[in-house]
């Protein structure tokens, strides 16, 4: 403490300093003004916590959306496409003679047996784009089929795929839609000598083709086309040609005749490729997961889907315009309708936000595919419906 010596008079005397400080009010003032300025931190760290939360659930929905509905346009758009013209039909019933302009004949197993033709529905370029309703609660396995004669979902090899060495199920809320693809670029026939039956000899290509034994291949020139098994593929030597083999036999599917109808010089083949979209739990984390099966593997195409949706454009009045938008359900119980009628799909995709819960006051209720989709009463978290028309390029003008 700092003492200063003062001279009054002769003598000396010592002033003691007092002692300096904040008052009990000064102290309790500081006290108040320090919490609300902890309290005002507080309050901006903890707001902007929540919107960065709500930022990112929504931006990664946004990714899942665009990627998802980009991926199931492009297919969607080739359902059916068969190399070029849109107007050729399936032979019904199948036969092994000549093949008629302006039919698509397909040799695979099973043989039909007079009048009774049960083509493998995976193949059938006669109902190239199926569509199942889901009418249950995500936990069974009852859908509607849009065709009476199409098998359930479950039968088809594309709805067994596995992920892992884990069976992925389609979930019963939501939609499955089934297609045949005439995939990629077309590789042009050199030679096709007619044989006996028409049609019965190998297919020659240029070598280096990259077709496979077991593969389904389209052949068309656009006048008339055909669908087979590669039983065997060789090459002819100093010819430079891959021999396209499609004998019958007992491969899977394989063919009851290898009479094409005709010969194919100069058309071009392409490999046919099956893909069906649907919403399944996932092995792992069991969230409702977008799923692309194909020929070969399933795909995961985006987690955290809820449901698809899907609405059919039908053309009513054959003036190849949608009169209406209906479901695969409506299209089974309307006699006047069928798939053969439908110009364009509307895709509905409900996506949540995940792990990512408590992001709202009350459970999300949204439009989806003209119903209602109501959030559980302790599902908080974010709900976002993306929804796309797509046109099947194979059916418009």
């Amino acid at each position: 403490m700092p003492i200063r010596e003062r001279d009054t008079g002769g003598r000396r005397r010592l002033r003691v300093r007092a002692q300096g400080g904040f008052t009990l009010t000064e102290l309790l003032i500081s006290l108040v003004l320090g919490a609300f300025v902890i309290g005002g931190v507080l309050s901006v760290f903890l707001g902007g916590l929540e919107t960065f939360r709500m930022t990112d659930s929504l931006s990664r929905m946004q990714e899942s959306g665009r990627f998802a509905m980009e991926l199931m346009r492009r297919d969607l758009r080739e359902a059916g496409y068969v190399g070029c013209r849109n107007t050729l039909r399936q032979e019904a019933p199948r036969t092994d003679g000549p093949l008629d302009p302006g039919l698509i004949r397909n040799t695979l197993t099973p043989a039909p047996s007079g009048a009774t033709d049960t083509l493998s529905f995976e193949y059938d370029f006669g109902v190239p784009l199926m569509a199942y309703e889901g009418t249950g609660d995500g936990s069974g396995s009852s859908w509607t089929a849009a065709d009476d004669t199409a098998v359930a979902p479950t039968t088809v090899s594309l709805m067994t795929a596995t992920v892992d060495g884990e069976t992925i199920v389609p979930r019963d809320d939501s939609d499955i839609v089934v297609m045949i693809i005439a995939r990629g670029a077309g590789i042009t026939v050199r030679d096709h000598v007619g044989g006996s039956p028409p049609g019965s000899a190998d297919i020659k290509v240029d070598g280096g083709s990259g077709i496979e034994e077991g593969d389904i291949l389209l052949v068309t020139d656009c006048a008339s086309a055909g669908v087979f098994a590669v039983t065997n593929i060789n090459s002819s030597g100093g010819a430079g040609f891959d021999n396209i083999v499609h004998n019958t036999g007992s491969s899977t599917p394989g063919n009851y005749t290898k009479a094409l109808g005709r010969t194919f010089v100069g058309a071009e083949v392409y490999r046919i490729e099956r893909v069906a979209f649907f919403v399944a739990d996932h092995p792992d984390t069991g969230r409702p997961t977008l799923y692309r099966t194909g020929e070969e593997f399933a795909e995961e195409i985006a987690e955290n889907v809820q449901q698809l949706q899907l609405l059919y454009g039908v053309d009513t009045t054959f003036d190849f315009r949608v009169n209406d938008y209906v479901t695969a359900e409506q299209i089974r119980n309307d006699v006047n309708v069928s798939m053969d009628n439908v110009l364009a799909i509307r895709l509905n995709l409900l996506i949540n936000s995940g792990e990512e819960d408590n992001l709202l006051e009350l459970p999300a209720s949204l439009t989806l595919a003209g119903g209602t989709f109501t959030a559980e009463n302790d599902d908080l978290r974010l709900y976002r419906v993306f929804t796309a028309t797509v046109g099947v390029r194979n059916r418009l003008p």
